[in-house]
């Protein structure tokens, strides 16, 4: 019962009176949630709720309507303060009721954060000592006139996910996580050898040059037979370093 509660106070949801008494009704974004709070609400509450959905310009909004038996009227209608069960079981119930009412994580490939909207600023608090009950940092930002609560390192969102029983998508994001961060590690590796290799012919370049004009203007005859030999070497192997130079002719760098 705790996850359906979740849904409903996340949503700023309200009773209204029906034939046969009072309902939880409330609106939601996606049609799998509404489905799941369909099944929930006949599984736990022993009730049919009934939904629909209204289209509009942008988004389309799903109505659920949740007849209340009269032992279940209570969990619906106690503040905010009271509303988070005492049980931990319960708790990540709830939580988890809350982010399917109000909640998104975005894929790993993309960004980390994962939110939860809060219809108050009493509500944020109350997620945000959840959370840090649970050992996971998070905090709380004002946006468009709503408090929204954030995760941003992925191991709090792992331990979100862990929290609500998504063990699945615990797994599906650690795995993305994983190709992203081995993807991040080789092509700061690939940008490192690319700089040393452009570092590597520029001064190479450079070197070959500087012989070039040399011996334009006096030869290298002159030089000592070691010094001339390194740049004969030098000229040849334009692409090579200077300590691979010196591997191969036996001299010191």
């Amino acid at each position: 019962m705790a996850e359906l509660t979740g849904v409903f106070y996340s949503t700023r949801g309200r009773l209204i009176r029906t034939g046969n008494g009072n309902a939880a009704y409330f609106s939601l974004l996606r049609n799998s949630v509404a489905r799941k709070v369909v099944r929930l609400s006949r599984s736990l509450a022993q009730v049919e709720a009934k939904y629909h959905a209204e289209r509009h310009a942008k988004r389309t909004a799903f109505f659920i309507e949740v007849p209340l038996p009269a032992s279940l009227e209570p969990g619906f209608t106690i503040p905010a303060a009271r509303a988070l069960p005492a049980k931990p079981c319960d708790r990540k119930n709830f939580f988890r009721g809350f982010f399917l009412g109000r909640g998104s994580v975005n894929a790993p490939s993309t960004r980390y954060p994962l939110a939860l909207v809060a219809p108050t600023l009493g509500w944020a608090t109350i997620l945000l000592c959840l959370l840090h009950e649970a050992q996971v940092r998070a905090g709380v930002v004002e946006r468009a006139g709503q408090h929204v609560v954030y995760v941003k390192d992925a191991e709090g969102i792992a331990r979100c996910l862990q929290l609500m029983g998504g063990n699945r998508a615990v797994m599906e994001f650690e795995n993305v996580r994983v190709v992203r961060d081995v993807r991040a590690q080789v092509n700061r590796r690939i940008n490192f050898e690319t700089a040393n290799i452009d570092k590597t012919i520029g001064s190479a370049l450079r070197q070959v040059e500087a012989i070039k004009r040399l011996e334009e203007e006096q030869g290298l005859e002159p030089w000592p037979p070691a010094l001339e030999e390194m740049a004969r070497y030098r000229q040849e192997n334009p692409e090579r370093n200077v300590a691979d130079l010196a591997d191969q002719s036996n001299l010191a760098k």
